[in-house]
């Protein structure tokens, strides 16, 4: 098997899900996934298809390391904490610091926590083309998702030249567009989803933060020399504080000459709202999704989940009802998207 690694990415905090996603139980931790799975279970499923438990690294925030130990017990795998908050720029540096600091150069696929994919036998396969891509050039490569809907919650990646059967460089990073934009995109046929997973090899993305960003790649190639695993934790704790916080969007591929992307034949749903989260659930007869300690009397294509307390919904339609952690949520379906603004208005409130 060849020298391959998987960074997971845990350390986002979900609150789209407000209130079953809290700061100390984010949605990664949640029973979101098929069978009452957490993301984070699910995505370890999938990043065991790729490289073995001792080269899986799960990087989280410190204060989430305890609870993600918890999910992830048993599995081999190796739970990092961040000192502080830095987007992913860093973070994935971080790991491609770590890849090198045990000698070698593996390529390494990078893996959002909080992404829903079923067909798992499709995306081992992609990812074994784009790792194997990885160990033959020089290149940053990225999965994008053919859009099925205008989705202006989403980024977005123009296609340029086609190097292969669904391998092309990239045109063009699009930011979240409105939603005639996303609708004007979605007919155009040149533009994917962008997924936020990665592959490319540990010394190719080291040389792009460098070249991109090099107050973020000088630091962390100094990162790469320590070896041993306490003091690369100690020189963790002093470099990272002190990195820029951006994604490795903005740091990197925007700008990198050698940005690839593969089209996937996989299913993929980041599961941004309770309604997207919906669309992966049993529904009973009058399509209604009822989740834990929870009842609908009455109601039609309503969204309604208990846990922790009993929630019910009596004679409403389109309408999320959540009672979880002490809190209680009532909005439309259409609207759950924005829920984000609840937490916003809290943390407000708390001020």
């Amino acid at each position: 098997m060849p020298d391959r690694h998987v960074l997971v990415l845990a350390g986002g905090r979900g609150e789209r899900f407000w209130p079953w996603s809290r700061p100390e139980r984010p949605k990664q931790l949640l029973p979101l996934a098929p069978g009452g799975r957490t993301l984070l279970a699910a995505t370890l499923d999938r990043a065991l298809m790729l490289a073995p438990p001792e080269r899986v690294l799960v990087l989280t925030a410190r204060d989430l390391v305890p609870a993600v130990e918890r999910d992830v017990a048993g599995r081999g795998v190796q739970v990092l904490g961040e000192p502080v908050a830095r987007n992913t720029a860093p973070a994935i540096g971080v790991a491609a610091a770590w890849c090198l600091a045990q000698g070698g150069d593996p390529a390494f696929a990078v893996l959002p926590a909080d992404h829903l994919i079923e067909d798992e036998a499709a995306f081992a396969a992609d990812f074994e083309r784009a790792l194997t891509v990885a160990e033959k050039e020089r290149v940053l490569l990225t999965f994008g998702i053919r859009p099925t809907s205008p989705e202006p919650g989403l980024g977005y990646v123009q296609l340029g030249d086609r190097l292969a059967e669904r391998l092309h460089r990239v045109a063009k990073f699009k930011e979240k567009p409105d939603r005639a934009t996303a609708a004007a995109w979605l007919a155009d046929g040149s533009y994917l989803w962008n997924s936020g997973m990665f592959a490319w090899r540990a010394s190719v993305l080291m040389d792009a933060l460098e070249a991109c960003r090099p107050m973020i790649g000088v630091p962390l190639r100094e990162l790469a020399a320590a070896p041993e695993a306490v003091a690369f934790a100690l020189a963790l704790e002093q470099i990272f504080p002190v990195l820029e916080s951006i994604s490795i969007d903005y740091a990197v591929l925007e700008h990198a000459p050698n940005v690839l992307t593969v089209q996937a034949t996989f299913d993929w749903d980041d599961i941004g709202s309770w309604n997207a989260w919906a669309r992966h659930q049993p529904r009973d007869a009058r399509g209604n999704v009822v989740f834990g300690d929870a009842v609908a009397v009455d109601c039609d294509d309503c969204i309604v989940v208990g846990d922790g307390g009993t929630a019910a919904a009596l004679r409403l339609r389109d309408m999320v009802v959540v009672n979880a952690g002490g809190g209680t949520l009532a909005c439309r379906v259409d609207d759950s998207p924005d829920v984000r603004r609840v937490s916003d208005a809290l943390k407000a409130r708390a001020r």
